[in-house]
C-alpha cells in the first residue's frame, strides 16, 4: 500500500489546563494523536472525550475545536498534511474521525516520527516515509475493524458511517460516495437519491457549487485514479480501465485523451520511463 502525503508539520504540543484552540478549519489534513492528559474536541458538530492513545483524524474544511480540561494539561502529537494522490485521498475517507485501540507500536510511531524531525540527517526523509506509512497502515486497520464491528451489530452501510458521523451536507456525502465507489457502476438517479433530491435539481444544484456536472466530477476522479495507476503500476490498459470502472476500453481511451490530451499508453511512456518519488510524493522527472 503506498501512501502519497505531502507533509506540512510534524510537532509535539501541550496545553495547559483550561486553554481552548477555538472553533476553525483548514485546508488540510490533520491527524492529533493524544499522548495524555483529557480534552473534549469537537470536529464537525460531534463532541469527544477525548483521552490517551486516541487518534483522531480531520478532514480538510472541516471545523474543529479543542479544549483542554480543567485539572489536566493535553500532550498531543500532530501531523499536518495535503494529498494530491486520489488514491491516497479515497484510502484517508476510510478512516473514522476517532480511533480508539492505538497499541503500544502506533504509540511508539508517532513518538518515533517526532524524535526522527530532530535528527534532520540524509536518512530522516526516507525514515519518516516508513514511518508515515506504517502509522496510516495500522490507523486504516483499526478503523476497518471498528467499521465492521458497527456494520454487524447495528445493519448500517459502512459507505455512510463516514458521512454521518461528519455531518456532510448532502452535496459533500455525494462526493464521499463517489470518491469511495467510483469503481462500481454509477448512476445519475443514486447519486440524486443519496442528496434527497430530484434528478434535475440535484444536477443544478451540484453544478452551482462544484462548477462541475456530477457525471464529469465521476469520470474525473477516475481519470486521476486512473493515471495513477499508469505510472505506479504494470497493469494493462484494459485491466485499469475496468479497475476504474469504465466497462469499454475504448470509451475509457476517448475519455482519457479528451481530459489530457493524449492516449493512456502514451501518458504511460511519458510518465513512466524516468520518475522517482521522494518521501512527499513529488515526482522529479529525469528525463
Amino acid at each position: 500500500m503506498y501512501i502519497d502525503l505531502d507533509l506540512l508539520w510534524i510537532s509535539k504540543c501541550t496545553y495547559n489546563p483550561k486553554h481552548i484552540i477555538k472553533m476553525h478549519h483548514h485546508d488540510y489534513y490533520q491527524v492529533i494523536f493524544i499522548l495524555n492528559g483529557e480534552s473534549k474536541i469537537t470536529i464537525g458538530g460531534s463532541m469527544y472525550n477525548a483521552s490517551v492513545n486516541q487518534v483522531y483524524f480531520i478532514k480538510p474544511n472541516v471545523e474543529h475545536v479543542i479544549e483542554a480540561s480543567q485539572f489536566k494539561s493535553l500532550n498531543i502529537i500532530e501531523l499536518k498534511f495535503y494529498s494530491q494522490n486520489v488514491m491516497t485521498q479515497n484510502l484517508l475517507h476510510q478512516l473514522s474521525t476517532k480511533i480508539d485501540g492505538a497499541d503500544r507500536a502506533i504509540r511508539s510511531s508517532f513518538i518515533n516520527i517526532v524524535e526522527e524531525v530532530k535528527k534532520q540527517d540524509e536518512y530522516t526523509e526516507p525514515i519518516l516515509k516508513c514511518l508515515v506509512t506504517e502509522i496510516f497502515c495500522s490507523l486504516l486497520r483499526l478503523s476497518n475493524q471498528e467499521t465492521k464491528h458497527m456494520t454487524v451489530n447495528t445493519g448500517v452501510d459502512t459507505k455512510y458511517i463516514g458521512a454521518h458521523e461528519k455531518n456532510l451536507s448532502p452535496l459533500d456525502k455525494v462526493l464521499d460516495y463517489i470518491r469511495y465507489n467510483y469503481s462500481k457502476e454509477i448512476k445519475l438517479q443514486d447519486l440524486a437519491d443519496i442528496a434527497y433530491l430530484s434528478p434535475i435539481y440535484f444536477c443544478s444544484a451540484f453544478k452551482d457549487k462544484y462548477a462541475i456536472t456530477p457525471m464529469q466530477y465521476l469520470q474525473s476522479i477516475r481519470c486521476e485514479v486512473a493515471k495513477t495507476m499508469l505510472i505506479e503500476t504494470n497493469e494493462s490498459i484494459t485491466s485499469i480501465s475496468e479497475k476504474v470502472g469504465f466497462q469499454s476500453i475504448h470509451y475509457f481511451s476517448r475519455l482519457f485523451k479528451s481530459h489530457e490530451g493524449i492516449s493512456p499508453n502514451e501518458f504511460r511512456k511519458r510518465n513512466q520511463d524516468f520518475i522517482i518519488k521522494d518521501y512527499k510524493g513529488n515526482i522529479t522527472d529525469f528525463s
